[in-house]
């Protein structure tokens, strides 16, 4: 007489649960979990009247963006580019100018270096977007200051 394997429903639920955690784990993990973070001045072509205005810093690990930097990097400062960027409260512990501590950041691999970008984006980073947080994060979302570029790489805050 043959015998039927009786699966037993604990070990089969316990299973389950376990493949969804696994599942679950690797499909939030994000790209630039897998790379440590570079830190790069964000400044400004023209001079800043307000001297909280004239940089801040941005964060990646993303290493298409890194390229781009280092490509940005070895153009003339008028030749480069500006950022645009996710806004998120908050300094994140290294968007600061030298004593001030900004009140947002850009979103860690959610900006780029774009050549263009609407008006609304436009803005000072201490004088517009430090002094008006809640319109910048609620309403307008992003930061693109028009005459900004990255201006070097900086080691870890």
């Amino acid at each position: 007489m043959k015998r039927r394997k009786i699966f037993k429903p604990a070990i089969v639920m316990q299973s389950c649960i376990i493949f969804i955690l696994l599942i679950a784990t690797y499909s939030c993990k994000k790209d630039s979990d897998n790379f440590r973070l570079h830190y790069y001045e964000v400044g400004f072509k023209t001079i800043a009247m307000e001297w909280r205005d004239s940089s801040f810093i941005v964060a990646t690990a993303s290493p298409t963006l890194i390229s781009q930097i280092q490509t940005e990097l070895s153009l003339p400062v008028s030749q480069r580019k500006m950022v645009n960027g996710q806004l998120i409260s908050g300094n994140a512990g290294y968007n600061k100018n030298a004593s001030h501590q900004f009140k947002w950041h850009f979103k860690v691999d959610n900006w780029e270096l774009a050549d263009f970008s609407v008006e609304i984006y436009d803005g000072r980073p201490f004088t517009d977007v430090d002094n008006n947080i809640s319109y910048w994060l609620d309403t307008v979302k992003r930061f693109a200051p028009w005459n900004s570029c990255v201006k070097r790489e900086i080691p870890t805050p």
